[in-house]
């Protein structure tokens, strides 16, 4: 049985990755259209996502790639034309990456403080004497199982001690029988048909 809560989640962040998909899809056929110079920077601006989507989504990525590909490969642009906007999307890729690191930072070290000043709040929140009561707790479990631990050796010695004495009763009527079986076969032998 899974949490209302957690299904209403996920369900949103279906949406959101289904409405990005669907947004970035809209920007390339948008700049395919109006022969824009594609590149992984100019889809990513013009959808508005990062490009870590973009070259994360198998099926982004392999359409922004064909398109490029095209593109590059199109007659209608001279290839020196191709080549240098190429650098310039590399540029641009490179420049929006590391913008996108540095907010990657900045929110990462917003989140590590916050975790730091909740775990702080949850450890001055228990009361000193609460503490000893569970510490208290803690040690009377301990002895109780420390001892019912040397009585389950004992036990468990006795029974082997047992177990020890009914094999070695078993070894002796197994003996007995041996020779009982013996005797009464030779006695049988030896009786006058």
């Amino acid at each position: 049985m899974t949490d209302p809560r957690t299904d209403k989640l996920i369900a949103a962040r279906r949406l959101d990755s289904r409405t990005k998909y669907e947004r970035t899809q809209q920007a390339l056929a948008t700049l395919v259209k109006n022969g824009n110079q594609i590149s992984f920077a100019s889809v990513a601006r013009e959808a508005k996502v990062s490009t870590w989507l973009l070259y994360n989504n198998s099926d982004l990525k392999q359409a922004i790639t064909e398109a490029i590909n095209h593109q590059t490969n199109s007659a209608s642009q001279p290839a020196s034309t191709a080549r240098s906007a190429s650098v310039d999307s590399l540029r641009t890729d490179l420049e929006l990456a590391r913008q996108e690191i540095t907010q990657l930072r900045r929110s990462e070290r917003k989140l590590r403080d916050r975790l730091q000043r909740t775990l702080g709040a949850e450890i001055e929140q228990i009361d000193r004497s609460e503490l000893i009561a569970r510490i208290a707790d803690l040690e009377i479990l301990v002895t109780k199982l420390r001892a019912d631990n040397t009585e389950l050796l004992e036990t468990n010695a006795r029974l082997t001690e047992l177990v020890d004495q009914q094999g070695d009763d078993l070894d002796s009527a197994n003996t007995l029988l041996r020779r009982y079986m013996k005797e009464a076969s030779r006695a049988q032998s030896a009786a006058p048909s």
